[in-house]
């Protein structure tokens, strides 16, 4: 079992925080395998090939009996943006994560294509841990404390026989206080209601401290204060520290509110992909989602229902 000792420390505002992130608070803060051969990646070369291209995916098919999940001919994302995935259900946007990821959910699945991180093929980058993944619905089985939970994401890059030191306990202090969680430190995993489970796994990925991170709906369970504080905090992450974040988002509002590229998918195929202005027009948007989709200008910006 990790440390789980802690020096309580008193509770920040969350709504001030947001509005002023120190950036020291978040620094050092398959498709078919026969179709993507393997290469020596290393830790400090990986973004050596292609760097203003993050993900590109070509050619990719993925199906179920003969259902079509994903059709893609080609899409490249940028790096360094925060990138939203948006559509209606069954679109196929959790469907482009996990085939990035290689995962799909125990479902026997027929995969094609090709995809590659930064020119290089994606099975390298995948098994040594440089991508941050967040999904729908994390597991929170294992008898850990909030603090034991929070410091597996350093596990990817420690040996077999080393556990985390002080200075990572120190940064999952900092994240736990940041997604107020520090009071909870010692609570077991299992006693947190569905919100702060969600927080806590974010705040884990954070611990990774990789370039490129996705996360499938990581609003889901946020109420709206820590909704916009989450993708504040996400957007800052790109700004401050040249992250590369992908994420399925389902509001349209913060999609456009606070992301730098927008992917519009439907019935498993790209429909649009640019700036929020440029793909989430209402006459489009209104379109892809089958339903009559009302723009509204705040002073805050955008809103859509």
């Amino acid at each position: 079992m990790f440390h789980s000792f802690f020096t309580a420390t008193s509770k920040t505002s969350l709504a001030n925080r947001e509005s002023n992130i120190d950036s020291s608070n978040i620094k050092s803060s398959n498709i078919k395998s026969s179709n993507i051969k393997s290469s020596n990646i290393k830790s400090s070369n990986i973004k050596s090939s292609n760097a203003g291209e993050l993900l590109s995916m070509q050619d990719i098919h993925i199906s179920h009996g003969h259902k079509t999940l994903l059709k893609i001919d080609k899409l490249t994302v940028p790096s360094q943006k925060l990138v939203a995935f948006i559509g209606p259900n069954g679109a196929g946007k959790s469907t482009l994560l996990h085939t990035v990821l290689g995962q799909h959910t125990g479902t026997a699945l027929e995969t094609d294509g090709h995809i590659t991180i930064y020119g290089q093929p994606i099975n390298e980058v995948m098994n040594d841990g440089h991508i941050a993944w967040v999904g729908q619905h994390e597991r929170f089985e294992l008898p850990l404390t909030v603090l034991d939970y929070a410091l597996l994401g350093v596990s990817p890059n420690l040996a077999w026989y080393q556990r985390p030191n002080s200075n990572h306990v120190e940064r999952a202090q900092r994240l736990l206080q940041d997604f107020e969680l520090l009071s909870l430190v010692s609570a077991r995993v299992q006693t947190l209601s569905g919100g702060e489970k969600q927080r806590l796994a974010i705040v884990r990925a954070l611990m990774q401290d990789t370039d490129i991170m996705m996360f499938d709906e990581p609003t889901n369970h946020l109420d709206i204060r820590h909704q916009r504080f989450l993708l504040h905090y996400l957007h800052n992450l790109v700004q401050q520290q040249h992250k590369s974040i992908l994420v399925v988002l389902h509001d349209l509002t913060h999609a456009h509110r606070y992301t730098d590229e927008v992917v519009l998918l439907n019935s498993g195929q790209i429909v649009a992909q640019g700036t929020p202005s440029e793909v989430m027009t209402r006459p489009q948007l209104s379109d892809v989602y089958d339903v009559d989709i009302k723009v509204h200008q705040t002073e805050d910006g955008l809103v859509f229902i």
